[in-house]
Parts: structure tokens; C-alpha cells; sequence
């Protein structure tokens, strides 16, 4: 993968902060909506600087669904919880499935250094995911209704899997060659 734009990615690394804090201090302050909002006008900043639109919004559906089975699983073991809204059918919310898109814009930006090592995302993932959720917790948005060591563990484990997930599935579509109507809004380099 080539390397990005400088400004490009420094805009990207802005938006997953502006992303996560929006989702987070969002549910925390009882405005659960107003972080997937927000997301959604960064993933609207988001498209505009990337080449494959195509490629880019089938990523995010990806990390969408990883993202809604891993939380979803990890509310269902008692790992993590929120104050409400959740249930059996839709254990997680919509503000967490909003962080993972976020996540995800960054695979191309600002993180596109960990294309093609698979074990080094699954080290970040273990320590970057429970830093993450833990900040969730200390900011009022989730809880640890096991413990820390349990929820966090559990957090640590799913990460170590859906990174190298991510990355995986993010180069499956850079193979992918662009079907007709494909929108582009660069040439390819």
C-alpha cells in the first residue's frame, strides 16, 4: 500500500478522535445519538478524500458488522454493559456499531501502516481495544458489570481477532477490481 497524503492522514487521525468522543461523552451525556451523527458527517469528509468510494464503504459495512458481533458478544458474556437501550436482539448500540465505522476509516489513512502485518494489529488490538473501552467506562458511557480483569480480558481477546479481521478483509476489496458504475473521485495512482 502506498502511502498516503501527510494532510490526509493527519485530517483521519483527527476524525477518529472527533469520532470516538462524540460517540462516548454522546450516550454518557444521555444523547446517544448525537455521536453516530457526528460520524456520519465525518464518514461524509471521510469519502471525499479516499479514491475508492466503493471499496471504502464496503470496509465500513465490514468493521459495522465485526464491529456489532464483537460488542454484541461481549455484552451477551457479561463483559461489558450499558445502561440501557440493549437487548437480545440488538445487545449493543448503534453509537459502538458507529465507533467501528469510525475505526475503520482510519485503515486506509492514518493507520495504513499495518497493511500486511496481521500480528503487529493483533498486539495493538489487545492493548488499544481495552484502553478504548476503558475509557468508555471512565467517562460514563459503558460498564465492566464482571470486573475489570474480565471485561477487559474479554475485550483484549476479540481485538487481538478483529484487527487482523479487519486488515484482512481491507485488502480482500483492495483486490477487488472496480465493477462498472464504480465511483471514483481520483484516478489511481
Amino acid at each position: 500500500m502506498t502511502r498516503p497524503e501527510s494532510w490526509k492522514m493527519l485530517v483521519n487521525a483527527a476524525a477518529l478522535n472527533v469520532g470516538w468522543f462524540a460517540c462516548v461523552l454522546g450516550d454518557a451525556w444521555g444523547r446517544p445519538l448525537a455521536g453516530p451523527l457526528v460520524v456520519a458527517a465525518l464518514l461524509a469528509l471521510h469519502f471525499a478524500m479516499v479514491p475508492r468510494r466503493d471499496r471504502e464503504a464496503a470496509l465500513l459495512l465490514g468493521a459495522a458488522l465485526v464491529g456489532f458481533a464483537l460488542d454484541s458478544a461481549l455484552v451477551l458474556a457479561g463483559a461489558i454493559g450499558f445502561d440501557a437501550g440493549s437487548g437480545p436482539l440488538a445487545p449493543t448500540k448503534l453509537w459502538m456499531v458507529a465507533l467501528w465505522m469510525n475505526f475503520a476509516t482510519g485503515l486506509n489513512l492514518a493507520l495504513y501502516w499495518l497493511a500486511g502485518r496481521p500480528a503487529l494489529a493483533a498486539a495493538l488490538g489487545a492493548v488499544g481495544g481495552p484502553m478504548a473501552y476503558y475509557g468508555g467506562v471512565q467517562l460514563g458511557a459503558l460498564a465492566l458489570p464482571g470486573g475489570a480483569l474480565w471485561g477487559l480480558g474479554l475485550v483484549a481477546l476479540g481485538w487481538t481477532v478483529a484487527m487482523p479481521l479487519l486488515l484482512t478483509l481491507n485488502a480482500a476489496l483492495g483486490r477487488l477490481r472496480p465493477g462498472p458504475g464504480a465511483v471514483h473521485l481520483e484516478e489511481p495512482r
